[in-house]
């Protein structure tokens, strides 16, 4: 990870902070902290309610983990990390428990990829197929630092005014990431390049997600 990957979502926390303490309460359980669990990872966030039908939060999820993967029919070894601070206004139409949510996050994901090739094992690579002597390691990186906007719907339900269960399903549009290949074979740089767009292409610009959480109010 480098410094503008810390500093970004470090400014957007003291930023959303500052603006999040300057909001005008609506009197008692104004403010709250919700921690969640979605296909993000984990999850925290401040809430600040603006008026009986707009709250505005800011929050951060991700996580890291070790698993395989298949981009373009090839199965990789990944090493992904993700995190996503994020500023969001709710909208209630009907000041009751739904909420329309917009929002802007900064999309912040590392895929670190590498194919060992079984022996004797064959792979099409860009135009071509190699076996796994010609490939030797591939390794490579998929890469996404973007800000994507979100939007999503959602539902509180409070059992009383200081803890409630939280809903929200939406999703998040983001740009083609960048993405990286190489060889420690003899994989042509024309059919490294070519792969390499080929995952660019297989990679989801709408990102849905689905977040179950806890709200508390002070």
């Amino acid at each position: 990870m480098n410094i503008r990957q810390v500093i970004y979502p470090v400014a957007l926390l003291v930023s959303a902070a500052a603006l999040l303490a300057a909001a005008p309460a609506r009197g008692d359980s104004g403010f709250g902290i919700g921690i969640n669990v979605s296909n993000l990872g984990f999850g925290v966030e401040a809430r600040q309610v603006l008026s009986p039908s707009f709250d505005l939060r800011f929050g951060i999820a991700g996580i890291a983990y070790h698993t395989d993967f298949d981009y373009d029919d090839i199965n990789y070894d990944i090493k992904q990390s993700t995190a996503v601070p994020e500023v969001k206004l709710d909208w209630r139409p009907m000041q009751g428990m739904f909420r329309l949510t917009f929002g802007l996050a900064y999309y912040n994901q590392v895929s670190d990829l590498e194919l060992t090739p079984e022996p004797g094992g064959s792979y099409n690579i860009g135009n071509n197929p190699y076996n796994s002597a010609q490939i030797g390691t591939l390794t490579g990186k998929v890469s996404h630092h973007v800000g994507a906007p979100y939007f999503g719907v959602g539902w509180d339900f409070l059992n009383n005014k200081n803890l409630g269960f939280t809903i929200d399903a939406g999703a998040y549009y983001r740009n083609d990431p960048d993405v990286w290949l190489s060889s420690t074979g003899t994989v042509s740089a024309a059919d490294l390049a070519l792969e390499a767009q080929n995952i660019k292409d297989d990679a989801l610009t709408f990102v849905p997600v689905v977040k179950l959480g806890l709200l508390f109010r002070f």
